[in-house]
């Protein structure tokens, strides 16, 4: 699994269900991945565009400033190890397509 995404993942779920997706790779029925953390939410089929503009609407309340602020100082440890890491991912990727086989064990 590439590092970047290890580490969103990491960010985003619960401890047993990121152990679950990143070393087994399992599958999370709908309202289990919600649970777990893969989304904040769930809306019928029908009901997406209605509940984008709601919540764009109570975005819109914030201040932009504070808002910009803070998820900057809560995620700045995700942030730089992100933009640290995309380029070893993306030369690690590179490299398996030329060797066409999977990256050696760093043991």
């Amino acid at each position: 699994m590439p590092r970047v995404a290890a580490a969103l993942l990491h960010h985003r779920l619960t401890p047993a269900a990121f152990q679950r997706a990143a070393t087994l790779s399992e599958y999370f029925p709908v309202e289990q991945a919600r649970k777990a953390g893969f989304f904040d939410e769930l809306v019928e089929p029908e009901q997406p565009i209605d509940r984008a503009k709601e919540c764009a609407a109570e975005f819109a309340k914030l201040d932009i400033t504070a808002h910009t602020g803070t998820k900057r100082r809560i995620r700045a440890d995700l942030i730089s190890y992100v933009k640290k890491n995309v380029r070893l991912d993306v030369l690690e990727a590179a490299m398996m397509g030329v060797r066409g086989a999977k990256p050696k064990s760093r043991r």
